[in-house]
């Protein structure tokens, strides 16, 4: 995503909602830290400061609303130019059963081309590329390839965050995403689960349950044996 990671290890959303507590997971080790997800409710807790020991910070964002109809598309516009000046990376969250959105939701494709070119808009404003994201299931082994995967390459998204813990799944996706960059979370506890989801594809992993149960221990734990 043009961007420098010090590890490959970061911090998913859900850990910290809003940004609020952000300082102290950027300082402890993690190569990246994504907070989220901010909707209408939930906002951005500011100003975010980022980690002095070069930890990229991560928006996630999402709607209240159910569905990806266009009052949903607007929701999830603006809350890409609410983040954008202050993220490494924006990440439009798909992983939303409650919310009756999926990466194969009706709309998403529409979504997908608005959100990179609002993201086109704020770079060039900018004078610098702030990468975006999308973040759904990824399935089981064999289905058809979420169609938010294949809107994220036609319409030049930087990534996608893949939750999943099936190494042939990642693969599979990994496959299909050509350049764009993997980052994946769900079920990593050790240091041999992170090797696994790179070799499958992923350039980064998240965790969160297992720093939520093993702390800032677990974490050093896996860096030393990387």
């Amino acid at each position: 995503m043009g961007l420098h990671f010090p590890n490959p290890i970061g911090l998913a959303a859900g850990f910290d909602r809003t940004g609020e507590h952000a300082p102290s997971p950027l300082a402890s080790g993690f190569g990246h830290v994504e907070i989220g997800t901010i909707n209408s409710e939930a906002g951005l807790a500011t100003p975010l400061r980022h980690s002095a020991n070069g930890a990229r910070l991560g928006i996630n964002i999402g709607s209240l609303r159910p569905g990806l109809d266009d009052l949903v598309i607007e929701d999830f516009e603006m809350r890409l130019r609410q983040a954008a000046p202050f993220a490494d990376y924006v990440v439009a969250n798909l992983t939303a059963p409650a919310m009756q959105r999926s990466g194969n939701s009706p709309g998403v494709d529409q979504l997908m081309r608005r959100l990179s070119k609002v993201r086109d808009e704020i770079s060039e404003a900018r004078g610098s590329r702030t990468p975006l994201l999308v973040k759904l299931d990824g399935g089981a082994i064999g289905d058809p390839i979420p169609a938010a995967v294949t809107a994220a390459c036609v319409y030049g998204l930087d990534g996608i965050v893949l939750v999943s813990d099936r190494l042939r799944r990642i693969e599979e996706i990994s496959n299909h995403m050509a350049a764009l960059t993997l980052i994946s979370v769900g079920g990593i506890q050790t240091a041999a689960d992170i090797r696994a989801r790179l070799v499958a594809g992923a350039s980064l992993v998240q965790i969160h349950r297992a720093f939520a149960d093993g702390g800032k221990q677990l974490l050093f734990r896996m860096l030393a044996e990387l």
